[in-house]
Order: structure tokens, then C-alpha cells, then sequence
């Protein structure tokens, strides 16, 4: 399957999960990413606002918010396609604004030096083992990493949005970590 046709696929078995399913896998996806030393102990993590089929990590933002940890997530220039981290104070509704496709982002735009970003955590229509990542096609998150990849990228997703293999491209960027609600795969 090319990108275009996988990216099809994966959507669709995401979209038939039910709801109730897709927050169990969510709360085990948090579990693991608190196993994991580096996310544990991690002073600033880039995360996301998770859209309708992504998991949702609501409640690791708000731990980590209450934890006094710096949190941020995508800012998005629709103009010049690109992204950086924006500082995330509050899950509070009045204090986000959605923005094209239904991204969310801090009303207060606040953005973070990449260079203080401890972790980066993306979300992402399919991954494989090999840490391969199939996006929604707009490439954000890997001019993001190419140009200033944080020590470590960890992968988040469903179980079924784990495939054999991912075709690349050159612009492709691995993560350093898969994570799922029932593995970790390491790089």
C-alpha cells in the first residue's frame, strides 16, 4: 500500500473502534508513558490536544501542569506551514481556541525555544516498529523534527494503527520510541 491508501486504511480502523475502547487504550498508552524513565523525569514535554481518533493524553497534561512541569503543544503558522511549541498552562476550555481541522491550541500564544523541549510526543495515523510514522499528510511534525529533534520523539498510538512498515520518504523522520497501550518499541 502507498501512504495515500494505508493512511485510508488506518483512518477507517481507527474510526470503527468504539469510544469506550478507544479510552481504556488511552489511559494504558499514559501508564506506559509514565513507565518510561525519560517521561517520568522529564522537565518539559511537547505533547498535543488530541483530535477525535488520537489518543487522548488530557490526563498526563494536567498531571504534568499541576506537577509545575513546563508542557506545551503545536502552534501552527497555517501560513508559512510550520510549527513550534506553545506554551500550555491550562486544559480549560476558555483558554484554548480551535484553529483549522479542529486543532486546538492556547488561546495565549507563548511559543518555547526548541532547544528547552526535553521530549516530543506525536501522534500520528500509523506507526511501525522500526519507529516509521505515517502522519496526516501535512508534514508539520517532521520539518519539526528535522529542524530541532528534541533527545527523544516518542511515537503514540492504538495498537491497530501498527503496521508491518510504513513507507518513507527522505523528509521522513523516525521516532526514537512506538508507543501503544500494550508495547513500547524502541529504535
Amino acid at each position: 500500500m502507498n501512504k495515500i491508501e494505508l493512511r485510508t486504511h488506518l483512518k477507517e480502523l481507527v474510526a470503527n473502534v468504539e469510544l469506550e475502547q478507544k479510552k481504556i487504550a488511552s489511559e494504558a498508552v499514559c501508564k506506559q508513558l509514565m513507565s518510561l524513565a525519560s517521561v517520568a523525569n522529564s522537565n518539559s514535554i511537547f505533547a498535543y490536544l488530541p483530535l477525535q481518533n488520537e489518543v487522548n493524553l488530557l490526563p498526563l497534561l494536567e498531571l504534568w501542569i499541576d506537577e509545575s512541569r513546563t508542557v506545551c503543544v503545536p502552534l501552527i503558522n497555517w501560513e508559512e506551514n510550520t510549527m513550534r511549541g506553545g506554551l500550555l498552562t491550562t486544559l480549560d476550555e476558555s483558554a484554548l481556541i480551535e484553529t483549522k481541522f479542529g486543532i486546538k491550541e492556547p488561546k495565549e500564544r507563548h511559543p518555547l525555544p526548541a532547544d528547552c523541549i526535553d521530549i516530543l510526543l506525536v501522534p500520528g495515523v500509523g506507526f511501525d516498529s522500526q519507529g516509521g510514522r505515517l502522519g496526516r499528510g501535512g508534514g508539520f511534525y517532521d520539518r519539526l523534527i528535522a529542524r530541532s529533534r528534541p533527545p527523544i520523539v516518542i511515537g503514540v498510538c492504538f495498537d491497530e494503527q501498527i503496521v508491518e512498515s510504513i513507507p518513507r520518504e527522505s523528509h521522513d523522520q523516525l521516532m526514537s520510541v512506538v508507543v501503544t497501550p500494550t508495547k513500547v518499541y524502541f529504535e
